[in-house]
Protein backbone atom coordinates (compact mmCIF):
# COMPACT_ATOMS: atom_id res chain seq x y z
CA UNK A 1 0.00 0.00 0.00
CA UNK A 2 1.53 3.30 -1.09
CA UNK A 3 1.51 6.20 1.35
CA UNK A 4 2.06 9.90 0.79
CA UNK A 5 2.70 12.83 3.11
CA UNK A 6 0.41 15.85 2.94
CA UNK A 7 1.16 19.24 4.51
CA UNK A 8 -1.20 21.23 6.74
CA UNK A 9 -2.93 22.63 3.65
CA UNK A 10 -3.44 19.09 2.26
CA UNK A 11 -0.86 19.57 -0.49
CA UNK A 12 1.06 16.47 -1.58
CA UNK A 13 4.64 16.51 -0.30
CA UNK A 14 5.89 13.13 -1.47
CA UNK A 15 5.31 9.39 -1.45
CA UNK A 16 7.55 7.65 1.06
CA UNK A 17 8.94 4.21 1.87
CA UNK A 18 8.09 2.52 5.15
CA UNK A 19 9.27 -0.51 7.11
CA UNK A 20 6.07 -1.47 8.93
CA UNK A 21 2.52 -0.15 8.58
CA UNK A 22 -0.55 -0.90 10.70
CA UNK A 23 -3.80 0.43 9.25
CA UNK A 24 -6.71 -0.10 11.66
CA UNK A 25 -10.21 0.66 10.40
CA UNK A 26 -13.12 0.77 12.86
CA UNK A 27 -16.89 1.03 12.47
CA UNK A 28 -18.16 2.39 15.78
CA UNK A 29 -15.16 4.55 16.72
CA UNK A 30 -12.30 6.32 14.93
CA UNK A 31 -9.67 4.15 13.30
CA UNK A 32 -5.95 4.77 13.56
CA UNK A 33 -2.59 4.03 11.97
CA UNK A 34 1.05 3.44 12.95
CA UNK A 35 3.89 3.55 10.44
CA UNK A 36 7.60 3.01 11.00
CA UNK A 37 9.92 4.66 8.48
CA UNK A 38 13.65 5.25 7.97
CA UNK A 39 14.47 8.70 9.32
CA UNK A 40 15.60 9.95 5.92
CA UNK A 41 12.07 9.42 4.57
CA UNK A 42 10.51 11.92 6.96
CA UNK A 43 9.75 15.48 5.90
CA UNK A 44 9.24 18.25 8.48
CA UNK A 45 5.85 19.80 7.91
CA UNK A 46 4.11 16.50 7.17
CA UNK A 47 0.66 16.58 8.82
CA UNK A 48 -1.24 13.73 7.16
CA UNK A 49 -0.68 10.32 5.56
CA UNK A 50 -2.80 9.37 2.59
CA UNK A 51 -3.47 6.59 0.11
CA UNK A 52 -5.63 7.33 -2.94
CA UNK A 53 -7.28 3.88 -2.90
CA UNK A 54 -8.50 4.15 0.71
CA UNK A 55 -11.24 6.38 2.13
CA UNK A 56 -9.30 7.17 5.33
CA UNK A 57 -7.00 10.12 5.93
CA UNK A 58 -4.49 9.63 8.74
CA UNK A 59 -3.58 12.57 11.00
CA UNK A 60 0.02 12.55 12.26
CA UNK A 61 -0.50 13.17 15.97
CA UNK A 62 2.55 11.47 17.47
CA UNK A 63 6.21 11.51 16.40
CA UNK A 64 8.80 9.17 17.95
CA UNK A 65 12.46 9.18 16.90
CA UNK A 66 14.94 6.44 17.79
CA UNK A 67 18.64 6.23 16.95
CA UNK A 68 19.86 2.63 17.05
CA UNK A 69 23.16 1.06 16.09
CA UNK A 70 21.29 -0.44 13.13
CA UNK A 71 19.95 2.89 11.95
CA UNK A 72 17.69 5.84 12.63
CA UNK A 73 13.94 5.18 12.76
CA UNK A 74 10.79 7.26 13.13
CA UNK A 75 7.40 6.00 14.28
CA UNK A 76 4.41 8.11 13.23
CA UNK A 77 0.90 7.44 14.53
CA UNK A 78 -2.50 8.98 14.91
CA UNK A 79 -6.21 8.66 14.31
CA UNK A 80 -8.11 8.95 11.06
CA UNK A 81 -9.88 12.21 10.26
CA UNK A 82 -13.17 11.09 11.84
CA UNK A 83 -11.48 11.73 15.19
CA UNK A 84 -10.98 15.41 14.33
CA UNK A 85 -14.67 16.03 14.94
CA UNK A 86 -13.92 15.64 18.65
CA UNK A 87 -12.10 18.99 18.44
CA UNK A 88 -15.62 20.42 18.66
CA UNK A 89 -18.27 19.93 21.33
CA UNK A 90 -22.07 19.93 21.28
CA UNK A 91 -22.50 23.25 23.04
CA UNK A 92 -24.86 25.07 23.24
CA UNK A 93 -27.32 22.23 23.67
CA UNK A 94 -28.47 20.28 20.63
CA UNK A 95 -32.01 18.94 20.49
CA UNK A 96 -33.76 17.56 17.41
CA UNK A 97 -36.17 14.83 16.34
CA UNK A 98 -36.46 13.13 12.97
CA UNK A 99 -34.73 10.65 10.73
CA UNK A 100 -31.43 9.54 12.28
CA UNK A 101 -29.33 10.41 9.22
CA UNK A 102 -30.87 13.89 9.08
CA UNK A 103 -30.26 14.38 12.81
CA UNK A 104 -26.61 13.29 12.48
CA UNK A 105 -26.04 15.70 9.60
CA UNK A 106 -27.69 18.49 11.60
CA UNK A 107 -25.36 17.89 14.57
CA UNK A 108 -22.34 18.22 12.29
CA UNK A 109 -23.74 21.28 10.52
CA UNK A 110 -24.31 23.05 13.83
CA UNK A 111 -20.95 22.36 15.47
CA UNK A 112 -18.34 21.67 12.77
CA UNK A 113 -17.27 25.33 12.83
CA UNK A 114 -13.81 25.66 11.20
CA UNK A 115 -12.83 21.98 10.75
CA UNK A 116 -10.60 22.17 7.65
CA UNK A 117 -12.19 21.27 4.29
CA UNK A 118 -15.19 19.56 5.89
CA UNK A 119 -18.42 19.65 3.90
CA UNK A 120 -21.32 17.28 3.26
CA UNK A 121 -21.61 14.45 0.80
CA UNK A 122 -25.06 14.00 -0.68
CA UNK A 123 -27.53 12.41 1.72
CA UNK A 124 -28.49 8.79 1.05
CA UNK A 125 -31.58 8.28 -1.09
CA UNK A 126 -33.66 7.02 0.56
CA UNK A 127 -32.37 8.26 3.91
CA UNK A 128 -30.86 5.61 6.17
CA UNK A 129 -32.40 4.59 9.46
CA UNK A 130 -35.46 5.39 11.50
CA UNK A 131 -36.72 8.33 13.54
CA UNK A 132 -34.97 9.36 16.77
CA UNK A 133 -35.12 12.18 19.31
CA UNK A 134 -31.61 13.29 20.25
CA UNK A 135 -30.31 15.69 22.87
CA UNK A 136 -26.66 16.27 23.69
CA UNK A 137 -24.78 18.95 25.62
CA UNK A 138 -21.01 19.20 25.89
CA UNK A 139 -20.11 15.88 24.25
CA UNK A 140 -17.33 15.62 21.71
CA UNK A 141 -18.86 15.84 18.24
CA UNK A 142 -17.43 12.48 17.14
CA UNK A 143 -18.50 10.79 20.38
CA UNK A 144 -22.05 12.11 20.07
CA UNK A 145 -22.30 10.86 16.48
CA UNK A 146 -20.96 7.36 17.17
CA UNK A 147 -23.28 6.94 20.19
CA UNK A 148 -26.29 8.04 18.18
CA UNK A 149 -25.60 6.02 15.03
CA UNK A 150 -24.62 2.82 16.82
CA UNK A 151 -28.17 2.45 18.16
CA UNK A 152 -29.20 1.62 14.57
CA UNK A 153 -25.97 -0.18 13.53
CA UNK A 154 -24.77 2.77 11.45
CA UNK A 155 -21.62 4.87 11.28
CA UNK A 156 -20.16 7.98 9.68
CA UNK A 157 -17.08 8.74 7.62
CA UNK A 158 -15.04 11.79 6.60
CA UNK A 159 -13.91 10.82 3.09
CA UNK A 160 -10.99 12.73 1.58
CA UNK A 161 -11.46 13.72 -2.07
CA UNK A 162 -7.84 14.40 -3.04
CA UNK A 163 -8.73 15.56 -6.57
CA UNK A 164 -11.03 18.37 -5.39
CA UNK A 165 -9.32 18.79 -2.01
CA UNK A 166 -12.52 18.28 -0.03
CA UNK A 167 -13.39 16.15 3.00
CA UNK A 168 -16.98 15.00 2.79
CA UNK A 169 -19.03 13.85 5.75
CA UNK A 170 -21.41 10.96 5.14
CA UNK A 171 -23.61 8.64 7.17
CA UNK A 172 -23.34 5.02 6.05
CA UNK A 173 -24.14 1.43 6.90
CA UNK A 174 -22.34 -1.76 5.91
CA UNK A 175 -24.07 -4.28 3.68
CA UNK A 176 -25.99 -7.31 4.84
CA UNK A 177 -24.05 -10.28 3.43
CA UNK A 178 -25.73 -13.01 5.46
CA UNK A 179 -27.53 -15.91 3.84
CA UNK A 180 -30.89 -14.67 5.11
CA UNK A 181 -30.99 -11.92 2.46
CA UNK A 182 -30.97 -11.86 -1.36
CA UNK A 183 -29.77 -8.35 -2.29
CA UNK A 184 -26.02 -8.81 -1.79
CA UNK A 185 -23.50 -11.57 -2.32
CA UNK A 186 -22.87 -13.80 0.71
CA UNK A 187 -19.82 -13.55 2.96
CA UNK A 188 -19.30 -16.47 5.34
CA UNK A 189 -16.28 -17.32 7.45
CA UNK A 190 -15.43 -20.70 9.02
CA UNK A 191 -12.66 -23.25 9.35
CA UNK A 192 -14.54 -25.59 7.03
CA UNK A 193 -14.40 -22.91 4.35
CA UNK A 194 -10.67 -22.59 5.08
CA UNK A 195 -10.73 -18.82 5.16
CA UNK A 196 -10.00 -18.18 8.87
CA UNK A 197 -7.33 -19.10 11.38
CA UNK A 198 -6.31 -18.20 14.94
CA UNK A 199 -9.88 -17.59 16.10
CA UNK A 200 -10.69 -16.00 19.44
CA UNK A 201 -14.20 -15.72 20.91
CA UNK A 202 -15.34 -13.64 23.87
CA UNK A 203 -18.88 -13.89 25.22
CA UNK A 204 -19.60 -11.94 28.39
CA UNK A 205 -22.97 -11.13 29.95
CA UNK A 206 -21.61 -9.93 33.31
CA UNK A 207 -22.94 -6.37 32.93
CA UNK A 208 -25.68 -7.18 30.46
CA UNK A 209 -29.11 -5.61 30.84
CA UNK A 210 -31.93 -5.81 28.32
CA UNK A 211 -34.59 -3.67 29.98
CA UNK A 212 -34.23 -0.13 31.33
CA UNK A 213 -36.42 2.13 33.39
CA UNK A 214 -35.35 5.66 32.46
CA UNK A 215 -36.28 8.48 34.81
CA UNK A 216 -36.30 12.15 33.83
CA UNK A 217 -37.61 15.57 34.85
CA UNK A 218 -36.07 16.21 38.24
CA UNK A 219 -35.79 14.57 41.60
CA UNK A 220 -38.22 12.09 43.14
CA UNK A 221 -39.15 14.53 45.90
CA UNK A 222 -40.43 17.10 43.41
CA UNK A 223 -43.14 14.69 42.28
CA UNK A 224 -42.90 15.62 38.61
CA UNK A 225 -40.82 12.73 37.38
CA UNK A 226 -41.40 11.24 33.95
CA UNK A 227 -40.46 7.62 33.29
CA UNK A 228 -40.13 5.50 30.16
CA UNK A 229 -39.03 1.93 29.53
CA UNK A 230 -36.54 0.66 26.95
CA UNK A 231 -37.02 -3.00 26.07
CA UNK A 232 -34.25 -4.59 24.00
CA UNK A 233 -35.49 -8.16 24.34
CA UNK A 234 -35.92 -10.05 21.08
CA UNK A 235 -39.06 -11.67 22.48
CA UNK A 236 -41.41 -10.19 25.14
CA UNK A 237 -41.39 -13.54 26.95
CA UNK A 238 -37.59 -13.46 27.41
CA UNK A 239 -36.18 -12.99 30.90
CA UNK A 240 -35.85 -9.32 31.92
CA UNK A 241 -32.54 -8.01 33.24
CA UNK A 242 -33.54 -4.57 34.51
CA UNK A 243 -31.48 -1.44 35.14
CA UNK A 244 -32.42 2.02 36.44
CA UNK A 245 -31.07 4.89 34.33
CA UNK A 246 -31.06 8.33 35.90
CA UNK A 247 -31.71 11.17 33.46
CA UNK A 248 -33.31 13.47 36.01
CA UNK A 249 -31.07 16.31 34.90
CA UNK A 250 -33.10 16.36 31.67
CA UNK A 251 -36.02 18.68 32.47
CA UNK A 252 -39.28 18.68 30.55
CA UNK A 253 -40.38 22.12 29.34
CA UNK A 254 -43.93 22.03 27.93
CA UNK A 255 -43.40 25.39 26.21
CA UNK A 256 -40.65 23.96 24.01
CA UNK A 257 -41.70 20.37 23.26
CA UNK A 258 -44.51 17.91 23.67
CA UNK A 259 -44.48 15.26 26.37
CA UNK A 260 -44.23 12.56 23.69
CA UNK A 261 -41.15 14.26 22.21
CA UNK A 262 -39.58 14.45 25.66
CA UNK A 263 -40.24 10.77 26.28
CA UNK A 264 -38.68 9.93 22.91
CA UNK A 265 -35.52 11.75 24.01
CA UNK A 266 -35.43 9.71 27.23
CA UNK A 267 -35.84 6.50 25.23
CA UNK A 268 -32.92 7.40 22.93
CA UNK A 269 -30.75 8.31 25.94
CA UNK A 270 -31.67 4.97 27.53
CA UNK A 271 -30.70 3.04 24.40
CA UNK A 272 -27.32 4.78 24.25
CA UNK A 273 -26.66 4.10 27.95
CA UNK A 274 -27.56 0.43 27.56
CA UNK A 275 -25.06 0.13 24.72
CA UNK A 276 -22.26 1.93 26.53
CA UNK A 277 -22.58 0.46 30.02
CA UNK A 278 -24.84 -2.60 29.97
CA UNK A 279 -24.19 -4.43 26.72
CA UNK A 280 -23.80 -8.16 26.31
CA UNK A 281 -20.37 -8.66 24.76
CA UNK A 282 -19.94 -10.88 21.73
CA UNK A 283 -16.54 -10.52 20.10
CA UNK A 284 -15.10 -12.83 17.46
CA UNK A 285 -11.68 -12.16 15.96
CA UNK A 286 -9.46 -14.13 13.59
CA UNK A 287 -6.84 -13.83 10.88
CA UNK A 288 -7.96 -14.06 7.29
CA UNK A 289 -6.52 -16.81 5.10
CA UNK A 290 -5.66 -14.95 1.93
CA UNK A 291 -6.45 -16.09 -1.61
CA UNK A 292 -9.04 -18.56 -0.40
CA UNK A 293 -12.43 -17.39 -1.56
CA UNK A 294 -13.43 -13.98 -0.21
CA UNK A 295 -11.65 -10.80 -1.32
CA UNK A 296 -11.32 -7.97 1.17
CA UNK A 297 -12.98 -4.68 0.08
CA UNK A 298 -14.71 -6.52 -2.77
CA UNK A 299 -16.62 -9.50 -1.32
CA UNK A 300 -16.73 -8.04 2.20
CA UNK A 301 -15.75 -4.81 3.91
CA UNK A 302 -15.85 -2.90 7.18
CA UNK A 303 -19.38 -2.65 8.57
CA UNK A 304 -20.78 -5.59 6.63
CA UNK A 305 -22.95 -8.12 8.45
CA UNK A 306 -21.60 -11.62 7.79
CA UNK A 307 -22.16 -15.25 8.79
CA UNK A 308 -19.57 -16.70 11.18
CA UNK A 309 -19.39 -20.43 11.86
CA UNK A 310 -17.16 -21.61 14.71
CA UNK A 311 -16.87 -25.32 14.03
CA UNK A 312 -15.25 -26.35 17.33
CA UNK A 313 -18.38 -25.42 19.28
CA UNK A 314 -21.00 -25.52 16.52
CA UNK A 315 -21.60 -21.80 17.04
CA UNK A 316 -23.19 -19.63 14.35
CA UNK A 317 -23.38 -15.84 14.44
CA UNK A 318 -24.64 -13.05 12.20
CA UNK A 319 -22.64 -9.98 13.22
CA UNK A 320 -21.10 -6.84 11.77
CA UNK A 321 -17.43 -6.43 10.94
CA UNK A 322 -16.40 -3.70 13.37
CA UNK A 323 -12.61 -3.64 13.00
CA UNK A 324 -10.12 -4.48 10.27
CA UNK A 325 -6.47 -4.53 11.30
CA UNK A 326 -4.02 -4.59 8.40
CA UNK A 327 -0.27 -5.05 8.69
CA UNK A 328 2.09 -4.36 5.80
CA UNK A 329 5.64 -5.58 6.41
CA UNK A 330 8.34 -7.08 4.17
CA UNK A 331 5.95 -7.12 1.20
CA UNK A 332 3.45 -9.21 3.23
CA UNK A 333 -0.10 -8.00 3.80
CA UNK A 334 -1.86 -9.58 6.79
CA UNK A 335 -5.51 -8.97 7.69
CA UNK A 336 -7.19 -9.58 11.05
CA UNK A 337 -10.93 -9.12 11.47
CA UNK A 338 -13.03 -8.40 14.54
CA UNK A 339 -16.78 -8.89 14.52
CA UNK A 340 -19.30 -7.74 17.09
CA UNK A 341 -18.71 -5.76 20.25
CA UNK A 342 -15.54 -4.18 21.53
CA UNK A 343 -14.08 -6.15 24.44
CA UNK A 344 -13.65 -3.88 27.50
CA UNK A 345 -10.03 -3.10 28.32
CA UNK A 346 -10.18 -5.14 31.53
CA UNK A 347 -10.71 -8.28 29.47
CA UNK A 348 -7.91 -7.71 26.97
CA UNK A 349 -4.84 -9.90 27.29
Amino acid sequence: MELAFLDKNFNLIKYFNYINLQWIRRYYEPGQFMVQIPADQYVPGAEYVFNSSRPELGMIQKFEYEHRTTGRLILLSGYFYEFKLNDKITYPRFRQSGNIETVARSIVDKYKDDIPLLEFADANNPLLGESVAKQTTGDGLASALYSLLKTQQMSYACVYDYVNKKIRFKVWQGLDRTQTQTQNSFASFSEKLRNIQNEKITKDTTLSKNYAIVIGNGSYEEGRQVSVTVDLRANPSDYRRVVYIDKTAEIYDSTKETLDAYKSRLIQAGKEDLQKKHASILNVSFDVVRNNGLRYMEDFDLGDKCDLLIDDFQMAFQVRLTEVREVFKHSVHEISLTFGDKVPVAYRK
